[in-house]
């Protein structure tokens, strides 16, 4: 595959959010502070990126998400799920709890549990404010650089030419490996209390291995904004298998008809706009 962008110049919002950034300079980010960027940053990837339209494509993700995130810890957001028609194999979650799943994840997922896994990842992220926490790492930098920066991944060449890469690839991409394996964790915590096996999260991300080994920079989106490496598969197998009794796990769906049936709805989808297609 090779990996395509898009730039999507100006309408970032930076005016708006400029005094919600210079006020979290200042002091942690508040729950309040944390919704009211997500949903400014949400308006705009809604407008700037393929969503979803169908409403039975949608409301498959969302019973799904709001589902696991009800197993959660965090009663203090509203919860909102979408998917992006792009076959770019990623998920991506911005702060006060939207959760944005690309197409390519649902092709590739085999069952319900793979899918769940996936969702309670970045759920998992929600929970622990990992957005949060590195727009308060980036305190005291220029408010618009900052907004710009969180979005791209990277400095812009100039404010106006900042975007959001297709997919969302790129959105909050500093999670290091602690943010990773502690998502990972919530994700175990998440599908088990939903009834859902948590071994969906690891036979995804290694099948994803895989193709990554087989075809290389097949998923530098995913693996850039979701370090992952063969001890971080071992580390979650490791945890189900210490915290998930087998007579639990046998007990756990790992697949449904009605996800079957989503994914075939999905696959019937028109095809992702050129510019959003990996190749």
């Amino acid at each position: 595959m090779h990996r395509r962008e898009r730039r999507v110049r100006g309408g970032l919002a930076i005016a708006a959010l400029g005094g919600l950034a210079a006020g979290a300079a200042a002091c942690a980010v508040t729950t309040q502070q944390e919704v009211q960027l997500g949903a400014q940053q949400a308006a705009q990837v809604n407008q700037q990126l393929p969503v979803v339209t169908d409403p039975q494509l949608n409301g498959y993700i969302n019973g799904l998400g709001q589902a696991l995130a009800a197993r959660g810890e965090r009663r203090d957001i509203a919860w909102h799920f979408y998917i992006v028609n792009t076959d770019v194999v990623n998920a991506f979650s911005l702060p006060g709890g939207y959760i944005y799943v690309n197409r390519g994840v649902i092709e590739h997922a085999a069952n319900a549990s793979e899918l769940a896994g996936v969702v309670g990842h970045e759920i998992g992220h929600v929970e622990h404010r990992d957005q949060v926490a590195e727009l308060e790492r980036q305190q005291g930098a220029n408010v618009g650089l900052t907004l710009a920066y969180v979005l791209l991944g990277r400095q812009p060449s100039a404010i106006e030419q900042a975007g959001i890469q297709v997919g969302g690839s790129a959105i909050f991409a500093h999670y290091d490996r602690g943010m990773e394996s502690n998502a990972d964790a919530e994700a175990v915590n998440l599908t088990t209390r939903t009834g859902y096996s948590p071994e969906g999260l690891v036979t995804f991300f290694q099948k994803l291995m895989n193709l990554e080994r087989s075809e290389p920079g097949a998923l530098a989106q995913m693996f850039a904004t979701h370090p992952t490496d063969e001890q971080r598969i071992q580390a979650a197998q490791q945890l189900i298998n210490q915290s998930v009794p087998r007579a639990t796990m046998n007990r756990l769906t790992r697949d449904t008809r009605d996800f079957q049936s989503f994914k075939a709805r999905m696959a019937r989808y028109p095809a992702a706009p050129r510019q959003y297609r990996s190749q």
